[in-house]
């Protein structure tokens, strides 16, 4: 419903980064901050520099075919809109974007989705991915988490992973 609202958005790459962010886990400002020449579409994946995460670590982010189809048409944009821009989201003059609250607030407000912020982009890529059986470690590595500890939150998720687990036993 989201993808939907972003669609018809003024800002037109609110609907890419919510594709990006729902296919990454990318904080808002590691996805703002994200510059076209630490994109590679050949590995799908994208470097994150120290100075753009939270924990200062670099990272890399791999990419599935949503969030490479939400650059790709981030690419098309900009190379529409300004072109040269270094940014991977960028205004029509090139800058890059600093807010996307107020877009973001119109379009879960179009889609009829209220106490929604964008940081829950975040929570759903976690959850979805806990809820799939991913394990917290990868799920940790994906978020950029130097612990375990915040990643455990999302493990209620997954309450059938101790009954699968319990059935790898041999039976006694």
């Amino acid at each position: 419903m989201i993808l939907a609202a972003g669609a018809v958005a003024r800002q037109p790459h609110l609907r890419n980064f919510v594709r990006l962010a729902l296919s990454t886990g990318c904080r808002k400002n590691e996805l703002l901050a994200l510059e076209w020449h630490r994109v590679d579409f050949e590995r799908s994946l994208f470097r994150l520099e120290c100075e753009h995460t939270k924990n200062g670590k670099r990272r890399l982010v791999p990419l599935n075919s949503g969030a490479l189809l939400a650059l790709r048409d981030q690419r098309d944009w900009v190379a529409r809109h300004c072109a040269g821009s270094e940014w991977v989201f960028a205004s029509s003059s090139g800058r890059r974007v600093g807010n996307l609250q107020k877009g973001f607030v119109a379009a879960c407000a179009r889609a009829g989705i209220e106490n929604f912020r964008i940081h829950d982009l975040r929570h759903t890529f976690a959850s979805w991915l806990v809820m799939e059986g991913v394990s917290l470690y990868v799920v940790k590595d994906l978020l950029g988490h130097s612990s375990i500890t915040v990643a455990e939150r999302y493990a209620h998720l997954s309450p059938d992973h101790g009954r699968e687990a319990v059935q790898k036993l041999l039976p006694l």
